[in-house]
């Protein structure tokens, strides 16, 4: 599921403009040894003004009083030596890039958007992620052992006044399975005469490895670049792209190497430690019709091989199913904060979700055609489990739902008892422009 969308662009912005130094910056707050900014102050509160314009109170406050509760994080991480392994924090550094860049329509849109380099914009985003990582470590040491147990569970929600029950949204058990066409053998074969000969051609020193990219690769996302993908590191590419990537020596021309996308060469740019900058060459064996007639014929002998018990969901998305999402977890989308198979309709990429009510409860819809991200041509079809309309909280249906509710509650009690003790101990310092706003006032008569 793929939705670009204004908070997206806002969440690059924020990190961009909290991290520039067009402003002449000061400090707000201090929290031991860790400071909070202005500029940290005024990004979060753009972003926040835009998505809580139902607040009521002041909201810069409360933005400046979530981030002292960070920084006291932080004091905290420092005193147990907790700390984020270079590894997971370059690995996290390059997943968002890697995302901001498949959602805003590749790399180099996404520097002319931000208005610098990759590279650039990747030392911005270390630091901040690091001490994400920290803060993550700490909140999660905190709320480790709690838990909510039956009664407590009962007893949270008969504490819900009748007319402040939640109201949940249509929820659904939906599969999604995606399968593209397979080429056959004689366009493989005109496919890799054809990579064969580019790369002779450029061994030759007749055409440079630059110009055959933009000329002549199918991965038209690089080839404006020369091939160039940009460092990465291990784990980012499938497997036998990535290992001929990371055994190339100087300028050399790699062999022919044959993915799941097509036939690649490539050439090494630059190493740095255990990332490697390379270009390729991309040529796609092509589909024809006879390769969708083929793969539409395939489809339905998995849907009836599935009605008579051959073969189950589970197989079927693992073993066919090209979706990420989706694949191994037996083709069922997941609601990404309890865990389960059934998902609020409105979590559901809105293309999708408008097909739910023309689909049959039990039964695999139709295949239908479309684009993928990467451009490239598939077939989906969906099966329906189940569906449960929109309805005002109960025990009996949202017993797990409920239960998140009840634990979420317990975690941030003990939370905000800890962080009561804690700040105590810990020199705070708040700016007398902020200090008197009620959000604040917890910090009262400590170091202020």
């Amino acid at each position: 599921m793929k939705k670009l969308s204004a908070i997206f662009f806002l969440l690059i912005a924020a990190a961009a403009q909290a991290q520039t130094g067009k402003v002449i910056d000061e400090i707000v707050a201090v929290v031991g040894e860790n400071i909070v900014l202005k500029s940290e102050l005024d990004a979060e509160y753009e972003q926040a003004k835009k998505e809580m314009d139902f607040y009521e109170g002041d909201l810069k406050g409360e933005i400046l009083n979530q981030l002292i509760i960070q920084k006291l994080y932080l004091h905290k991480g420092e005193l147990d030596s907790i700390y984020a392994a270079d590894d997971r924090v370059d690995a996290e550094v390059d997943r968002r890039i890697k995302y901001y860049a498949q959602q805003i329509g590749g790399e180099a849109k996404l520097e002319q958007y931000l208005g610098k380099s990759i590279a650039e914009y990747k030392d911005l985003m270390r630091s901040k992620i690091e001490q994400q990582m920290i803060i993550q470590q700490v909140q999660q040491a905190l709320v480790a052992d709690v838990k909510v147990s039956p009664t407590e569970v009962r007893k949270f929600f008969n504490e819900i006044p009748t007319d402040s029950l939640p109201q949940f949204e249509q929820e659904v058990e939906l599969a999604q399975f995606v399968m593209a066409p397979i080429p056959n053998k004689y366009a493989k074969e005109y496919a890799l005469e054809k990579i064969t000969e580019i790369r002779q051609s450029i061994v030759k020193g007749t055409y440079s490895f630059d110009f055959a990219a933009k000329s002549s690769s199918d991965d038209k996302g690089t080839a404006v670049n020369g091939g160039e993908l940009g460092f990465f590191s291990r784990g980012q590419m499938v497997g036998p792209f990535e290992r001929a990537a990371f055994k190339l020596k100087g300028d050399t021309i790699s062999e022919i190497i044959e993915t799941e996308y097509g036939y690649h060469i490539m050439q090494l740019i630059d190493r740095k430690g255990d990332k490697v900058n390379v270009r390729h060459i991309l040529i796609k064996p092509l589909i024809v019709n006879s390769d969708f007639t083929n793969l539409q014929k395939q489809i339905r002998e998995l849907m009836a091989a599935v009605d008579k018990d051959s073969i189950t969901l589970c197989q079927l998305a693992s073993q066919y199913s090209t979706d990420q999402y989706t694949k191994d977890n037996c083709g069922f989308f997941t609601d990404p904060t309890t865990g389960s198979q059934q998902v609020p309709l409105g979590l559901i990429d809105p293309m999708i979700a408008r097909k739910v009510p023309t689909l049959p409860v039990g039964k695999f819809s139709d295949a239908e055609q479309f684009t993928n991200f990467d451009n490239t041509v598939a077939y989906r079809f969906f099966y329906l489990k189940s569906t449960k309309p929109a309805h005002k909280a109960n025990l009996k249906d949202d017993y797990q739902k409920v239960q998140t509710l009840a634990l979420e509650q317990k975690q941030d009690l003990a939370v905000k008892e800890w962080v009561s003790k804690y700040k105590k101990n810990v020199y705070v310092w708040i700016d007398d422009k902020y200090v008197n706003s009620e959000e604040l006032k917890d910090w009262k008569g400590l170091n202020n």
